[in-house]
């Protein structure tokens, strides 16, 4: 890779990490030859100052979808399912009159909305809750899963994003190959891939000498916890990589390998059978149109450790985190291999060229001699207006009229759904605010 657009990559993520004090982060890019750029950010471990490396494994959260879908579609080569049986004559779930096929759970298509398995599980194992809800053992995931049947929509219908699903995706590779789910992943895909690292295992995990510390990020600085390991979380979310591992796993999608999969099967995973906000969703990934070409990725998180993995036909990037940051690793990553491929990663995101924008806005106001003031400042993906009275505060939430704040024009509603017009007015001396009957301007 051309020394300015490493440049460009190396920027942009280090200021990423000290905005959000991220403590470590690693990126592999690949071409379909091989990687053209990878490296470490920070530290895998604040105690000790340990460095993130290529190699440094973290959790790879809902990523490791991908992993069980291929595994299913191996066993779709093998003539061990189709993907249009129904999950209930192989495992013992109970949807009621409602006929679930494998393809729904691979596509999110079930019509199950999410059943918070994934995030009861999380939260018990880093110890920041407990909801009280039995999940110990498989018998409990399936009374779980069997007692939601009420809470379903029918087969097709939406988009529902149901981990869950891929807990049974799971089962069935289990069950039709008469090994354990990690054991066939294993045997099938990491070691044909020479991904001899990667593990959904806590016991090779501990031993390995270069792995991330999980960080649970709270108001002041990241704080250590154990890392969510859980067998019922193994298909849907529980792989452990690294983005040099991850490299081959992305090439082998971008070029095919007959050794794992027919190439027919392999561009079935990759098609967009749902629709979804942003896209589509095929078999383990989603798909969507990135820098003019068709584009698959997948994010992952497991709450203290995210990840995204994506590419072109000609391209493609693994970044890995261990922490939650503020910003998506999808955002980041994108950013990242549009800046490798030598384009403005400003138009490419559209995350960015907002968040710039909105952070223009961000501030404190004032009115003429300062007799009214206000504060404006970020609510999730909007951005909220509070007049600064003594006696009583007054808030707005302000939604944009436009994606990507073009114009700078908003709308705040009143308490009977009245809807007032906000603009700003914004050039590089000054930004002024106008609402109802005020003119406000920008403090420093």
């Amino acid at each position: 890779m051309k020394q300015d657009r490493s440049r460009k990559i190396d920027e942009l993520v280090t200021r990423t990490m000290v905005e959000e004090k991220i403590p470590g982060i690693s990126l592999s890019v690949v071409d379909k030859e091989g990687i053209v750029y990878s490296r470490g950010y920070g530290s895998r471990r604040l105690e000790g100052n340990l460095p993130a490396t290529p190699d440094t494994l973290y959790g790879i959260g809902s990523c490791s979808k991908s992993f069980a879908a291929l595994a299913v579609m191996q066993l779709v080569e093998r003539g061990k399912v189709d993907t249009h049986d129904l999950i209930s004559d192989h495992l013992p779930v109970d949807f009621g009159s409602r006929e679930v096929t494998v393809h729904h759970l691979l596509t999110h298509s079930s019509g199950m909305p999410s059943l918070a398995v994934s995030e009861l599980l999380i939260d018990r194992l880093i110890g920041m809750d407990e909801r009280g809800t039995p999940m110990g053992s498989l018998e409990d995931f399936y009374q779980h899963l069997n007692g939601a049947v009420d809470e379903m929509r029918e087969p097709g219908e939406l988009f529902f994003y149901f981990n869950s699903g891929y807990t049974l995706l799971g089962e069935l590779v289990s069950t039709l190959s008469g090994m354990p789910f990690e054991v066939f992943v294993k045997k099938n895909i990491l070691e044909p891939l020479n991904m001899e690292r990667s593990t959904f295992l806590e016991e090779e995990y501990e031993v390995d000498p270069d792995v991330m510390t999980p960080y649970f990020m709270d108001e002041d600085s990241p704080k250590p916890t154990p890392i969510p390991l859980r067998e019922l979380g193994y298909a849907p979310g529980g792989l452990m990589s690294s983005v040099r591992e991850l490299s081959s796993y992305i090439m082998m999608n971008m070029n095919g390998d007959e050794r794992l999969l027919d190439r027919d099967l392999l561009e079935k995973m990759h098609m967009p059978y749902v629709k979804r906000p942003g896209g589509a969703y095929g078999y383990g990934w989603s798909v969507e149109e990135f820098m003019g070409h068709k584009f698959v990725g997948h994010g992952g998180s497991i709450a203290v450790s995210t990840a995204y993995v994506g590419f072109t036909p000609t391209a493609g990037i693994a970044l890995l985190i261990n922490t939650a940051g503020a910003t998506s690793p999808q955002f980041l990553a994108k950013a990242c291999l549009s800046l490798a491929e030598g384009r403005d990663h400003m138009e490419d995101v559209p995350y960015y060229t907002r968040r710039e924008r909105m952070k223009q806005l961000t501030g404190e106001y004032h009115s003429y001699r300062g007799l009214k003031k206000a504060r404006v400042e970020p609510l999730g993906a909007l951005l909220k207006l509070t007049f600064l009275e003594r006696l009583e505060k007054e808030t707005y939430a302000l939604v944009p009229e436009h994606k990507l704040l073009e114009g700078y024009r908003f709308h705040a509603i009143t308490g009977d759904g009245t809807r007032i017009p906000v603009e700003f007015d914004v050039d590089e001396r000054r930004v002024d605010l106008y609402i109802d009957r005020w003119r406000l301007h920008k403090t420093a």
